[in-house]
């Protein structure tokens, strides 16, 4: 069976960044899980339930006021970009998707992390399609009650980047 932390493509000293409307049980699994790599894990939280605890790993952490609102990203900053329970609630979710984009290296994934109903899987790869990654796919069964995308951005396609 496959867990969630083996869709990361690890190395030594990554960086990622997790957006979410809720931080929750994930963030301390993906920080256990990246520590050995010497990683550094940027958090941006949108309005929502974030639980208070300190997570071991996160550098940086950025408040977000809206949904209108981007992610605050150099551009190819990030090897992997996490977004949890984001996209269906973004005003403009194309625009984010292309921000995401110019924010990760060559070659890195965005895992999109969806309650299941909130946004139909189809509409997400479409949207990514429409961004500039490619091989979506989507994994229903690995987080019980979500849904998990994963798009690459390949070197040398679209956005000049």
């Amino acid at each position: 069976m496959i867990h969630f932390c083996d869709l990361f493509q690890t190395s030594p000293q990554m960086k990622i960044l997790i957006a979410t409307a809720h931080a929750d049980e994930l963030i301390p699994e993906v920080c256990t899980f990246l520590e050995p790599f010497n990683a550094t894990i940027d958090l941006s939280l949108y309005p929502g339930e974030h639980s208070q605890h300190l997570f071991p790993l996160i550098s940086k952490v950025d408040t977000i006021k809206d949904f209108n609102s981007p992610v605050r990203s150099a551009t190819r900053d990030y090897e992997a970009i996490i977004l949890q329970d984001v996209l269906h609630l973004y005003t403009l979710p194309l625009k984010l998707l292309q921000l995401i984009y110019r924010s990760l290296e060559n070659s890195a994934e965005v895992i999109i992390v969806q309650k299941c109903g909130a946004m139909e899987p189809a509409d997400i790869e479409a949207l990514l399609e429409k961004a500039e990654f490619r091989a979506a796919n989507t994994i229903s069964d690995l987080i019980e009650g979500y849904d998990v995308i994963v798009a690459k951005k390949m070197h040398m396609w679209g956005n000049g980047l």
